[in-house]
């Protein structure tokens, strides 16, 4: 018999609202204590137990904190309102509850290795809590920012992703559970590329053109956070997606583009031909193994999509943190001109981050 407050269908706990301990914007050590309290009501620690409490990150959009007990380790994961960037951009807590569905389809669709187990929601204060990596895990993100490149990793991404799609294409359970597509235009639609046509009036019409299809085509589950960042190298050779608040159900071409633009990114910052092979190898790997019956359209959109992704992350509303201004003004030159030309095909992309590094070409073998 499951104890009280437990879902049977999913096996996790679902907690009632109660009042959150009060403490200052900014102030993480009352977040810790906050957190401490949350664990303590929970029952996940002993009465007269004092968890360990220590913050993992969370991005702009999230308190996320790792909880050490007697009985091992945990992440409490929280929903910000008011996420961590310049501009003001408010966000509906409740897509924690997204990001918990979505955890739950991963591991359904792809395999129990590739995300975390969620061991408890609460609903009252927009947290759950999951599993805890192993010692030594590290992201993608940090290893591509050390300018280490493996395309071992680089082709499990891009399998993870392809058979994610592949298997929720056109499911009626995953449309109904994430049709919504609030989250989306919240967290992407709007500080992404509304934003910079805002900002850059003259390309307007071709980013209205490009987000159309992105709002419109309602094909399979996209992770809509499918970065380096977000995905977690484990020792045992494992690879956990994370983040997944964003999710919904629409184009996969975003995905794709979301991911492939982040080592457009990496390979302008560090002038680095290694990293925009695997931009390639990863844009290439997807597409052969995704296999959609519509995917030369697909792949048309991911490919303006992934323009506009470039010229978003150095003047939209979430910039990366890493380019300097040089960086930001080659991005800013090369995406503005693959925008305006309403480029459609990746190698022409490719081609222009190539000539942006001063590298010339030197093809990705095909993988098997």
């Amino acid at each position: 018999m499951l104890p009280t407050g437990v879902n049977s269908k999913s096996g996790a706990l679902h907690l009632p609202s109660a009042t959150l301990p009060a403490k200052r914007d900014g102030d993480m050590n009352a977040d810790l204590q906050a957190v401490a309290q949350l664990v303590r009501r929970w029952g996940l620690v002993a009465d007269d137990e004092a968890p360990q409490c220590s913050v993992l990150g969370g991005g702009v959009s999230n308190l996320v904190i790792k909880v050490q007990t007697k009985k091992g380790a945990v992440v409490v994961k929280q929903a910000l309102g008011q996420l961590r960037v310049q501009d003001e951009w408010l966000a509906d807590r409740s897509r924690i509850f997204r990001e918990v569905a979505c955890l739950r389809a991963l591991r359904q669709f792809v395999g129990d290795e590739v995300a975390p187990k969620v061991l408890l929601e609460d609903r009252g204060h927009f947290a759950c809590v999951m599993e805890c990596a192993p010692d030594g895990s590290k992201t993608w993100k940090q290893d591509l920012l050390a300018g280490i490149v493996n395309p071992t990793v680089t082709e499990k991404v891009a399998t993870i992703l392809a058979t994610l799609h592949r298997a929720t294409l056109a499911h009626h359970e995953v449309q109904e559970t994430f049709g919504d597509l609030s989250n989306f235009i919240e967290l992407r639609i709007d500080p992404y590329f509304v934003t910079i046509a805002q900002r850059h009036p003259d390309l307007r019409p071709h980013i209205e053109t490009a987000i159309e299809p992105l709002l419109s085509l309602r094909r399979c589950l996209v992770h809509g956070d499918y970065s380096p960042k977000n995905l977690l190298l484990l020792p045992d050779g494992r690879i956990w997606v994370l983040d997944c608040e964003v999710a919904h159900f629409g184009n996969p071409a975003f995905d794709i583009a979301f991911c492939t633009n982040h080592l457009l990114l990496k390979s302008i910052h560090l002038k680095s031909p290694a990293h925009l092979r695997e931009a390639e190898r990863l844009w290439r790997s997807y597409w052969t193994q995704v296999a959609l019956p519509d995917g030369a359209e697909r792949e048309r959109d991911a490919v303006r999509t992934l323009a506009m992704l470039m010229l978003a992350r150095v003047d939209g509303k979430s910039p990366v943190e890493y380019l300097t201004d040089e960086g930001k003004q080659v991005v800013r030159q090369v995406s503005r001109q693959l925008i305006a030309d309403g480029v459609d095909d990746f190698e022409t992309v490719r081609h222009a981050v190539a000539e942006a590094i001063g590298q010339q070409r030197q093809p990705v073998a095909n993988s098997q």
